[in-house]
């Protein structure tokens, strides 16, 4: 038994983006990567202040973004949008969280160049003369390096059903096998899914930490899968895993941060 568990190599999680605070990309003691500071604390002053008015949007290895925060047309009242202020065009569509403080709503025409039209906010947190927006989506077929450098998030595995997702070999993304298992959508829904742990496979539970490598296109049937690497926690010795994913079982928890222009 023991030299069979020693051949099966289990990830656990190092810490869920939901589970503790330390899985945050926003929590204090995150380590923030190359592009990404730290908020100020001295954007708690003005504190009252409406977030109506100029604000500018920070993205790391791309141009700031001017936008204008006034008061939505046709949505709910206390709903607000985001124009760009050099091109006019639609940046936030934001309501009120029913529970909770801050506002919840979408981030639009901002990574239109990876792909992303859309990727909903699900915290929109003034801070005074800044707000926190924070946001989860999947990782794009195009390059985008804002994202895959991890300047604006970390990335997790996204397990369905709460199991063990298996990291695929390079070898296996041009084997018919794979597609018993995966499709571009992710699980086959008629076929009975089993999370047995071949001898010498990794695999990973879901919110476990990764590192983002590359993206390739499986020669079987083009479908877009990105080669990823297993955090390993601190002081845990050994080199860390590395295999491949669909983008269904991948989830970027990152944050923007937006600066009230004086």
């Amino acid at each position: 038994m023991n030299s069979l568990i020693g051949l099966c190599l289990v990830i656990l999680p190092l810490a869920g983006p939901q589970s503790t605070p330390a899985n945050d990309p926003n929590a204090a003691t995150a380590a923030h990567p190359t592009g990404r500071r730290p908020i100020d604390l001295r954007v708690f002053n003005n504190m009252e202040q409406s977030i109506q008015g100029l604000w500018d949007l920070e993205i790391p290895g791309a141009p700031t973004r001017r936008l204008e925060l006034k008061t939505g047309v046709t949505g709910p009242p206390g709903s607000f949008v985001g124009l760009d202020t050099a091109t006019g065009s639609k940046l936030l569509e934001l309501i009120k969280k029913k529970d909770g403080v801050g506002y919840e709503g979408q981030l639009l025409n901002t990574f239109t160049a990876c792909g992303i039209d859309l990727i909903p906010i699900s915290e929109f947190l003034p801070f005074g003369d800044a707000i926190v927006l924070k946001f989860e989506t999947k990782p794009p077929a195009a390059a985008c390096p804002a994202l895959d450098g991890g300047h604006v998030g970390r990335f997790f595995v996204k397990s369905r059903e709460g199991g063990l997702v298996k990291l695929r070999d390079f070898s296996d993304l041009s084997s018919t096998g794979v597609r018993d298992t995966y499709s571009i959508g992710g699980d086959r829904p008629n076929v009975e899914r089993s999370y047995t742990i071949p001898l010498g496979g990794v695999s990973a539970e879901d919110g476990t930490e990764l590192r983002f490598i590359k993206r390739v296109k499986a020669p079987l049937d083009g479908t877009y899968w990105f080669e990823v690497e297993v955090v390993l926690a601190a002081g845990q010795g050994g080199t860390p895993p590395r295999g491949y994913l669909t983008a269904d079982l991948i989830r970027l928890v990152g944050s923007l941060t937006l600066k009230r222009v004086k």
